[in-house]
């Protein structure tokens, strides 16, 4: 298992392509790759597209970018598309999946992390093909006790298998450590780190751990472990925990796992950590403490998507009240020339904004698009820069309803031993946390609210530095290939524009 750093980043490796980053690489059986460019939706803002409207749009991007590579078949219900741009040997794909509608926010639209017999070759990616994993050997993942887990293990691996012999004594109550036979064809890092995600739960069930996870029990269950219904499902573990344990009175924990780096997080994430220390008086005394940042955080949850940077430039003074009307008035105007930008009736400060950030085809510009990434990107670095947001928000996750647990285990000789678990609480990992704009806002389009970025050692991200200019660089495909690190790294941009849905396509009020 790994601790609450190391599931930010396998977040968004489980969401599919909606959460990949450019540079991620995809490989199929004969060791051919791909590398990730960028995923689009249509219609940009979510909702549905009229059969027509859909019709329009694929024409458009066909004729934009060629040929489109459809994962799966339009049906009557499809109203609306995700577009992934990959780069090969011969140059750019583009692989299309048809959706029954769009989600606002890009993250919420799961497309499976799997092109043709391509699969996403991360680190994360290991976890998925380990076969050890609550998906792998378990069907029913919700409101489970011990007994129920145990169940399905025998199902799956069979009750010779060491591994649910492991299972077996943990359940039964015997003490650690556990040691048994090195099951073939099965490597002890998998053991470790993903089949003990399951174990887990019902060592605090049974109280074989070590360190403080009694105190969190106490403070958000009431008592103990004891009697809480497991959960492996996704959609309860709210994104920042590998489990969750549930008593008879809805109270919950979540049970979160050793490992190293951090990754994002979404707004989402932040207020729901902000909402369980409501449950406490030492969490609401830290959130008092802490009220400029949980009111950024919970407007930046209200405003949206085009809302929260708009908000936060005239928070910071970025941008005055005027300025942010006029950005979106622009919302519905055609695209221009960067260097007539002073004929479309913006202020000396939006021009300002404007030539602050350099788009990648200075001859078809969105305003639009362009000046509220220039604001969002800014906006971050304020934050950043001039609040005590990151030690703020660092605290409020550690000391959610969330227990870091980690897991100690030795092979030796044709014998593992599970030797302990050892629990902290509050989480101490976190020292840092960051807004950021570098994964959603683009002169281009919105790809999401902000996130935010975890930081194991404190230190700053160094794509949010306030004033810096983003330059165009254009990347050969041979480059692409070579060095996927560089892709990684932000510094080559997605080749579809936003123009197909700059007109009306997409574009219905809903």
């Amino acid at each position: 298992m790994r601790d609450i750093l190391d599931k930010l980043e396998t977040i968004t490796e489980s969401t599919g392509l909606a959460n990949r980053k450019p540079g991620d690489v995809f490989r199929n059986p004969d060791s051919e790759e791909l590398i990730f460019q960028d995923i689009q939706f249509f219609p940009e803002s979510g909702g549905k597209l009229t059969p027509d409207e859909l019709t329009q749009t694929i024409s458009q991007i066909e004729e934009q970018v060629g040929e489109i590579r459809w994962q799966n078949v339009r049906t009557a219900r499809s109203g609306g598309i995700a577009i992934a741009t990959f780069s090969a040997e011969e140059g750019n794909r583009h692989y299309g999946r048809y959706l029954e509608n769009v989600k606002p926010d890009p993250i919420d639209n799961f497309i499976p992390n799997q092109i043709g017999d391509y699969r996403f070759a991360g680190k994360s990616a290991a976890k998925v093909q380990s076969g050890l994993t609550p998906q792998d050997l378990l069907s029913d993942k919700i409101d489970l006790t011990a007994d129920d887990i145990l169940t399905q293990l025998a199902e799956k691996l069979g009750v010779s298998n060491p591994l649910y012999d492991c299972a077996y004594k943990l359940a039964s109550g015997n003490p650690l450590p556990i040691s048994f036979p090195a099951p073939e064809g099965i490597s002890f890092t998998a053991f470790r780190d993903y089949f003990c995600e399951i174990l887990q739960p019902i060592a605090l069930q049974n109280g074989q751990y070590t360190g403080n996870a009694g105190e969190a029990a106490e403070l958000f269950l009431g008592g103990s472990f004891e009697g809480t219904l497991i959960s492996f499902d996704d959609t309860k573990t709210a994104g920042l925990s590998d489990s969750i344990m549930t008593n008879e009175r809805g109270k919950f924990i979540k049970v979160s796992t050793k490992g190293g780096k951090g990754a994002t997080a979404s707004v989402r994430n932040l207020i729901d950590s902000v909402n369980e220390l409501q449950v406490s008086d030492a969490g609401k005394r830290l959130l008092d403490e802490y009220d400029e940042v949980v009111e950024i955080l919970r407007e930046i949850q209200k405003q949206g998507q085009a809302g929260a940077p708009l908000y936060l430039g005239v928070k910071y003074g970025i941008i005055d009240d005027t300025d942010a009307e006029k950005i979106r008035d622009l919302k519905s105007a055609p695209l221009a020339r960067m260097e007539n930008i002073d004929k479309y009736d913006l202020t000396s400060n939006l021009i300002k904004l404007a030539n602050s950030r350099t788009p990648d085809n200075a001859d078809k510009v969105n305003l639009y698009y362009h000046l509220m990434a220039a604001i969002a990107h800014k906006a971050a670095a304020k934050v950043n820069d001039h609040t005590d947001f990151s030690k703020a928000a660092a605290d409020i996750l550690n000391n959610g309803a969330l227990v870091q647990v980690y897991t100690t285990a030795t092979e030796s000789k044709g014998v593992w031993t599970l030797k302990e678990f050892n629990t902290v609480f509050p989480g101490d990992s976190i020292k840092g946390v960051y807004l950021s704009a570098s994964k959603t806002y683009y002169s281009t389009g919105i790809k999401g609210n902000f996130t935010f970025k975890i930081s194991k050692g404190g230190e700053k991200p160094k794509d949010e530095v306030e004033g810096e200019k983003r330059e165009k660089r254009t990347v050969s495909n041979k480059e692409f290939t070579d060095t996927a690190a560089d892709i990684a790294l932000g510094r080559n941009r997605p080749e579809i524009s936003k123009s197909p849905a700059a007109g009306n396509v997409g574009r219905k009020k809903r």
